[in-house]
């Protein structure tokens, strides 16, 4: 990985994982969106499609997850399934190497099983 993303303080684990994703520099959203986050900070951003918008708030939300507490940390908003559906897979492997639960939930689909997901350990 190139010094770029060095500058955020990641742990090893999404530093790897960013590795093995090809990211080589953030993009300006990530740039702008990863330290307000990683301060806790809320944050509201714009940017086109494929600018890194994702990666943008998954790189620090995989950051700050507790592995150890069972309920969910973040909760992740998306207008359509498959939107929703992508985002997970995203979040999924940035947070791949930290063992994070990534669960989607959305209509259409048995609700037993959706709920039986949720109360297994489920991080964002």
């Amino acid at each position: 990985m190139k010094k770029n993303f060095k500058r955020f303080q990641l742990t090893p684990e999404i530093e790897e994982a960013l590795d093995a994703l090809g990211y080589d520099e953030p993009t300006p959203i990530q740039i702008q969106a990863i330290p307000v986050i990683m301060a806790k900070q809320d944050i509201v951003g714009q940017s086109q499609t494929g600018s890194g918008k994702t990666a943008a708030f998954a790189i620090p939300i995989c950051e700050k997850v507790i592995w150890d507490q069972r309920a969910p940390q973040a909760l992740v908003l998306e207008p359509t399934r498959e939107l929703a559906m992508q985002v997970k897979e995203d979040i999924f492997t940035i947070g791949r190497r930290r063992r994070l639960k990534v669960p989607v939930i959305f209509g259409g689909m048995p609700m037993a099983e959706q709920i039986n997901e949720l109360r297994q350990r489920s991080h964002i």
